[in-house]
């Protein structure tokens, strides 16, 4: 990261975007929902009762000694900046996504946004994985041309 939120791209960089693409695509549309279950009984969003015997019982003041309360506090605090270092990165990447042209090029690039191993890529293409890795550095080369 550069200053002031700009994001310094090296090719390093966007190889290494490329390839988490899809997992953090994941890790964002996971955070994005309203209520996240953290586990068997916990929850991200629960709200304070407004209606019923709920709202006339006495409301505890200052913080709380709770462990589960402090541990969904800390996961949703480290998770949104984790998903905001994600946000930039993915933006990145797509932005640059129509700056590639060629057939092979764009079939290789939404592969590896899929997830997919240069391994895998050059067995379904046909291609050898020389092959496979001098496509992927003409992508890293149109994707960062300035």
């Amino acid at each position: 990261m550069g200053k002031q939120g700009q994001t310094t791209v090296t090719k390093e960089n966007l190889l290494q975007w490329i390839e988490d693409y899809s997992w953090m695509i994941e890790s964002i549309e996971e955070a994005r929902q309203p209520v996240a279950k953290i586990d068997n009984n916990s929850y991200i969003g629960a709200k304070t009762a407004m209606y019923g015997i709920e709202a006339t019982l006495p409301k505890a003041s200052g913080g709380t000694s709770d462990p589960v309360f402090i541990e969904v506090q800390r996961r949703v605090y480290a998770s949104n900046k984790r998903i905001r270092e994600y946000e930039i990165k993915v933006a990145e990447v797509q932005k640059r996504i129509p700056l590639v042209h060629g057939d092979r090029e764009i079939e290789v690039l939404h592969r590896l946004l899929n997830g997919n191993s240069m391994r895998a890529i050059g067995k379904h293409m046909r291609l050898s994985s020389t092959t496979i890795a001098r496509v992927r550095n003409n992508i890293l080369n149109l994707m960062t041309a300035k």
